[in-house]
């Protein structure tokens, strides 16, 4: 995956967001991973004096798979049909093992991708579907420029060239890793702060 070569300010408002206002969304946490934890921690100890960026606290790595849409438009009574289509959905997949190593430079983040991409697309087309079944295709939100197939270990709180991010990451020593997680979270996610923190709502088991 390449560098990008500028960087713009994450920390905005998205659309229909605002301060106190949650989602719901599906997504792979990653915190309890030991490995990851110390790929993370090298990275951002090089990154620890590098301007314009905020590191993610290490509780809250994640990926996120799928939003779902805001909690006061989504009756609390259609989670329970949100995870029973998506156990019937993720009934095929098996527990996950993705590898990390090598950062990379996003528009709005230092992120590490995971591998094989091609994993997290077909368990987001998975969720999506099941998504749709209950609230309904035309109220999934929509698309989001980037889709998330990495977890981010620092955002971007200015604009500029991303040269010295780019440089920073290059030049740092780490080791590769593996993580493994055999479920998927139903959560409620909060952007009050400058990353996104949440509570898990519920659990599937990928291919019960």
């Amino acid at each position: 995956m390449p560098h990008a070569d500028q960087v713009r300010n994450h920390t905005r408002w998205r659309p229909g967001w605002h301060s106190g206002r949650t989602s719901y969304a599906w997504l792979l946490p990653f915190a309890d991973q030991p490995g990851l934890r110390h790929l993370v921690n090298q990275y951002q100890y090089a990154l620890r004096d590098l301007p314009g960026f905020d590191l993610v606290p290490l509780e809250w790595m994640h990926i996120l798979v799928q939003e779902v849409g805001f909690t006061d438009e989504i009756p609390e009574q259609r989670l329970d049909e949100l995870t029973t289509a998506a156990r019937q959905r993720l009934s095929g997949f098996g527990p996950l093992a993705l590898a990390f190593h090598r950062a990379v430079v996003l528009p709005e983040s230092l992120s590490l991708p995971a591998e094989p991409q091609t994993t997290l697309v077909e368990l987001r087309t998975a969720l999506r579907e099941a998504t749709a079944e209950v609230v309904g295709a035309e109220q999934l939100p929509g698309e989001p420029e980037e889709v998330d197939r990495h977890i981010s270990l620092a955002f971007s709180t200015t604009e500029g060239p991303a040269i010295f991010a780019v440089a920073t990451l290059s030049s740092t020593d780490v080791d590769p890793t593996t993580a493994k997680t055999g479920s998927v979270s139903l959560v409620r996610l909060s952007r009050d702060h400058s990353c996104s923190e949440w509570e898990t709502v519920a659990q599937v088991p990928l291919g019960a």
